[in-house]
């Protein structure tokens, strides 16, 4: 029986002395519960109505106690106080009233009792995993995996005792299935979730349609998992009805066919998302059907039942393993942060452990989640959305008053759309189109098409400061706008009965106001100076895009520019909203630790300082890259530094010798387009791509480009950052690689400036502290393509010989797989490296 909850005389007193301070009215406060039921500690965290209340219980934890006073000294509870009760249960938090003097109290709902884990048993982790276990009994090809059991103890471990484990396993290592198995089995002890987050979609379809269900046969535990999308890569069913109610009002005759054939595809789709759509539809069409959490009815829905992101949440709440992307987890975050939550759901369940593979790419994923990005293209989106050409929102609205009882409130808001609004809108366009223009102007002339907009100083060039009026200007159109959203659907409200025949229409036009608002503070934040006290850096970004289909694609063809702000350090803010949030994080890739160990990534995600308790381990590949790889630097070939057409040139010639030793299966990873494109020109001009196939990143799909990679068996394909990562080909298709540059970060890259000025003001070596660790990461993770699993044979070639002549060069050997190193002018080496394919 659990013991009477009582307050301690000192509890009492700070009640009575906080009421008082408030001139009697309510006061909320959280308070500690102690094993006899002594309340104690109660710290004053709200006062007035139940806002407020509700805003002070983001702040709770399990077992805590939410206390306030009822001035009235009737301490029955309200009908609000029971709503609280209800929205406090799930978190395992309780509730009291005390009247002000703070005599008695009353407890609506008692705080969950310290929860009681059972552990993971160790041993019996790894002999799940060794000969004779039911993944040995399962598995056809099973081979025992000693670093596989050590890491799955390690995390085990990680389970029982709390904190974070930042572990490196080794190609071939089986990690994913390492992690997963003591998520499982403490999800099926415990009923406490895990999420499990990667970068790249790759890795989720093989946890989700490969790892989970096999350990589900394998140890026969009852769990569940599921994969969690964003939710706009759902379709939603009202919004859908609602859309084709109106589809001439909103759409050309293109779209409206394009819209039909959703409507076909709901009836026989399982998933409802994206991901599942034969067709790939205009983006402004995919605007008016996707589920958008600003224009839910929630359970007022008359689809909620079946609706596909409704089911999808309802499975993720039931889900033991939660498989998500970098980019969902810290869209979650950044709602907590916002929101102060903790406990409660957000974009995601709440969780208390957390697997991030991949993680070498936490910083990257974070950083757009923390700052701004708008375009041209997408504002004027956004503003076509709701008037273009007689289509758009305004339309379907005028068309719904229009065909109404002909009063006063019609007329008005008719003039509304008419006068106010359309004009608003054109000027929103012309301030937009007027501020991208000249910001196009700006950055044209750039090499890389990138400008940064202020110095570490919040400085701006003059030619940047003179754009100052533009942004004013643009900022007080889209504001002007909004404001129009909000004035018509406030006069529409007046009467229900014009209110109840517009309802689903007023809901998308208070959305649609507040994204506008969203890009005008966008641009305010990125033409500023902080967001949430985090200091940023500020750019422009001039883009050449595949042309987009549909109505708006009129421009399309035009570079698109981005205005994007971004923190420069993220490890304190990664610290707070993650890891000093939950009880157990792991933190594994295959590439985490540099020659130094693990110090870079700490520093940049976080986790360095006290109050953390962090465990490291390095499991290294079981492959024999003694015998499988071949890594040849070529020591006369023209320096990287200096011309660059004579590198090209020189690079091409490597490439065709590597492909003729191999018979092609070759991939080049390079570090700039420029250079990807120019290689690509010069192997087309010596006749390689009718010897071999020959695949170039930017001239089709990325996905497609790597299945012609494959099915080819002997092609060369040139790529840039994406396929540095992420690419799993093992077998005879890729037999070769080739990095022309070692992949340094490029200095004055905006981003990258800005962090190398606050390291080097914070007292630090820019070079060492950041440029050098994450290049040699780079370099590690490119290294890996090639080598996937025992069987696998191929030569790496190095073509950036300042690994061999700078005094830097063995931070680069040092960080990579023991791979003998051959070194000589390229004639020797190609003579090696063929002898290396006989």
């Amino acid at each position: 029986m659990s013991p009477v909850l009582h307050l301690t005389p000192l509890s009492a007193e700070r009640i009575r002395a906080e009421v008082k301070r408030a001139r009697g009215n309510e006061v909320c406060f959280l308070a500690y519960v102690g094993e006899e039921g002594d309340v104690y500690d109660p710290r004053p965290v709200a006062r007035g109505h139940r806002t407020g209340v509700l805003a002070a219980v983001k702040e709770a934890e399990a077992g805590m106690l939410v206390i306030h006073n009822h001035p009235s000294g009737e301490l029955d509870p309200s009908d609000p106080d029971l709503e609280i009760a209800a929205s406090l249960h799930g978190m395992g938090v309780g509730l009291a009233i005390t009247d002000n003097h703070a005599r008695e109290l009353y407890v609506v709902l008692e705080p969950a009792p310290a929860r009681e884990y059972q552990l993971l048993d160790e041993a019996a982790i790894d002999a799940a995993l060794g000969p004779g276990g039911p993944v040995a009994r399962l598995h056809a090809a099973f081979e025992d995996r000693p670093m596989q059991r050590d890491f799955a103890r390690a995390v085990a471990a990680a389970y029982n005792e709390g904190g974070i484990a930042l572990v490196e396993a080794g190609t071939g290592t089986g990690k994913s299935i390492a992690y997963l198995l003591p998520a499982v089995r403490w999800a099926v002890q415990n009923k406490e979730r895990t999420v499990v987050s990667t970068n790249t979609i790759n890795l989720q379809e093989q946890l989700v349609g490969k790892d989970l269900p096999f350990l589900r046969r394998a140890l026969g535990e009852p769990f569940r998992f599921a994969l969690v999308k964003g939710r706009r890569n759902y379709v939603s069913l009202r919004r859908l009805q609602l859309a084709r109610q109106s589809a001439p009002l909103l759409f050309e005759k293109g779209q409206q066919r394009e819209l039909d054939a959703i409507a076909a595809w709901v009836e026989s789709t399982r998933d409802g998302s994206l991901q599942d759509l034969p067709i790939t539809p205009a983006p402004e069409l995919w605007d008016e059907v996707a589920s958008e959490s600003d224009v839910c009815l929630r359970a007022k829905c008359p689809t909620f039942e079946q609706c596909f992101f409704q089911r999808a949440r309802r499975d993720a709440a039931a889900a033991d393993v939660l498989v998500v992307n970098h980019h969902l987890l810290f869209s979650d975050l950044a709602v907590r942060r916002t929101q102060g939550n903790y406990t409660a759901p957000a974009v995601l369940p709440p969780y208390r452990r957390v697997v991030l593979d991949e993680a070498h790419n936490l910083e990257d994923s974070a950083t757009s989640h923390l700052g701004a990005n708008v375009t041209r293209r997408g504002v004027l989106r956004l503003l076509a959305r709701l008037d273009r050409r007689g289509k758009g929102l305004l339309s379907a609205v005028e068309e719904r008053l229009r065909a109404g009882k002909d009063d006063l409130l019609q007329q008005d808001a008719l003039r509304q759309i008419e006068d106010v609004l359309r004009p608003a809108i054109e000027r929103g366009r012309e301030t937009c189109t007027e501020l991208f223009e000249r910001l196009d102007a700006l950055s044209a002339p750039l090499e890389d098409g990138v400008l940064r907009l202020a110095d570490a100083d919040g400085l701006k060039p003059d030619a940047v400061a003179a754009l100052d009026p533009a942004v004013d200007n643009t900022t007080a159109a889209l504001d002007a706008v909004a404001r129009g959203l909000g004035s018509l659907r406030d006069r529409i409200l007046l009467d229900r009965r014009w209110a109840e025949s517009l309802d689903e229409r007023l809901l998308e036009l208070q959305a649609a106001g507040s994204r506008i608002l969203g890009a005008a503070d966008a641009l305010r934040m990125a033409f500023g100076g902080q967001g949430d006290g985090i200091p940023l850096v500020r750019w422009v970004e001039r883009r050449m895009a595949a042309p987009v289909a549909g109505a708006f694609a009129a421009g399309a063809r035009e570079p698109n520019i981005a205005v994007r702000a971004a923190p420069v350090d993220l490890s304190q803010a990664l610290r707070d909203a993650l890891f000093d949030r939950v009880e157990t994080a792991i933190l594994t890739s295959a590439t985490l630790a540099t020659r130094e160990g693990f110090g870079f990534v700490r520093s940049r995600v976080g986790l360095t300082g006290g109050g953390l308790k962090v465990h490291e381990e390095i499991y290294p590949s079981p492959f024999d890259f003694e015998t499988q790889t071949l890594l040849a630097i070529p020591t006369d070939l023209p320096s990287p530094a200096g011309e660059a057409l004579g590198f090209d040139r020189a690079t091409a010639q490597v490439v065709g010798d590597v492909a003729a030793a191999a018979d092609g299966g070759v991939f080049v990873l390079f570090t700039s387009y420029r250079a990807l494109r120019n290689v690509a020109g010069e192997l087309r001009r010596r006749g390689l791509d009718a010897r071999w196939p020959l695949f170039v990143q930017g001239e089709g799909p990325r996905g497609r480009l790597m299945e012609r990679f494959v099915e080819s068996g002997r092609a060369i394909l040139l790529g840039v950052t994406s396929f540095w990562e992420g690419v799993d080909v093992p077998g005879e298709p890729l037999r070769a690689l080739v990095m022309p540059k070692l992949p340094f970060k490029v200095p004055n890259e905006p981003l990258t400036a800005a962090r190398i000025e606050a390291i080097e003001r914070d007292g630090g070596n820019s070079f060492y502290d950041y440029l050098l660790p994450h290049a040699a990461l780079r370099l590690k993770q490119g290294f890996g393509r090639l080598i996937r699993s025992r069987t696998d044979r191929g030569a790496i070639v190095l073509l950036d010989r300042r690994v061999l002549e700078k005094s830097y060069g063995g931070y680069f050997l040092e960080s990579l797989p023991p791979a003998p190193v051959v070194r000589g002018p390229w004639a020797e080496l190609k003579l090696r490296v063929g002898e290396f394919y006989k």
